[in-house]
């Protein structure tokens, strides 16, 4: 009878209470520091989840980064062809990281 009676009251006890961490959930677990806590432990998942979530955007960095920067090398190289001043070589990377940077 005993064991019935704490039976009984440990069943109400628990359904109220996952009942009231389910409805205050926000203040029992704060779950953004979980996942940022979790992710500052682990960086390769934040590298993994990163890579993941922006592959194709990562491609199109490294395609368009060759190709620009290419593009950009060759003007730079026909600058410093054609303009024998030591500060072209400079000038050109002070030029190609503005364009980079307009581009992007």
């Amino acid at each position: 009878r005993v064991l019935e009676i704490v039976s009984n009251f440990n069943r109400r006890f628990l359904i109220h209470f996952v009942k009231d961490v389910q409805e205050n959930v926000e203040d029992c677990l704060n779950i953004k520091n979980c996942v940022v806590d979790q992710m500052m432990t682990d960086s390769s998942l934040l590298g993994n989840l990163f890579q993941r979530l922006a592959s194709k955007e990562l491609k199109f960095l490294r395609t368009s980064g060759v190709w620009f920067g290419f593009l950009l090398g060759l003007v730079q190289m026909t600058v410093s062809l054609f303009w024998n001043n030591p500060w072209s070589i400079s000038i050109g990377g002070l030029f190609v990281g503005y364009v980079s940077n307009w581009l992007a």
